[in-house]
Parts: structure tokens; sequence; C-alpha cells
């Protein structure tokens, strides 16, 4: 269940980052600024350290910690190359594969 809150507080930091550049957007575009899109944000944070802070209670902080931030980095780069058109070159795809590999790593040889 622990890795359960992990996984779905990585996602949940990915959503909040997404809100985040959101708000950049909107905030350069010289539009209405929107006090939800600060809230959204603000609970997803909240709730991704909460359920983070669940599954350390049993998990170790080390690979916990790496898979956490593991997926909000991987999710962050996916959502910038998907939603808002960020460069997806070989290197970055390459970093990305780094990422997730040495995420991987760490929970097989811990």
């Amino acid at each position: 269940m622990e890795w359960i809150f992990v996984i779905i507080a990585g996602f949940l930091e990915v959503l909040s980052v997404n809100y985040m550049n959101k708000w950049q957007i909107i905030k350069n575009l010289g539009l209405k600024k929107s006090s939800t899109l600060i809230v959204k944000m603000i609970l997803a944070f909240g709730i991704s350290l909460l359920l983070l802070n669940l599954a350390l209670k049993t998990l170790p902080m080390s690979v916990t910690y790496a898979v956490w931030s593991g997926i909000g980095s991987v999710g962050g780069v996916l959502v910038g190359i998907i939603r808002y058109g960020e460069s997806a070159n070989w290197k970055r795809l390459i970093c990305i594969a780094m990422i997730l590999s040495s995420v991987v790593g760490l929970k097989l040889v811990s």
C-alpha cells in the first residue's frame, strides 16, 4: 500500500508543477489570474507531501524519495514535451532513461 502512496504522490507532484506552469503562462500573457488554479496547486502539493509522509513511516527514505522525485522529474519533462511543446531531442530522452534506470536500480538493490 505504501508504494501506491508514493506513486500517487509522484503523480500529484507532476500535476502541481503543471498547475504552476499554467499560472506562469497566465501571468506572462497578462490574463486574469485564477485563484482556483492556485488552490488546486496547493492542494495537489499538500496531498502529495501527505502521501509521501505516510509512505515514509514504513519505507526507507532513500529509495522512497528517489522514486517520488524521479516520478516528478520524468513526469514534469514529459508534460512539458507533450503539453507545452518543449524539445524532445535525443539528449533529453537519454537523460529521462537514465533517471528511470537509476530509480529502478535503487529499488532493486535495496
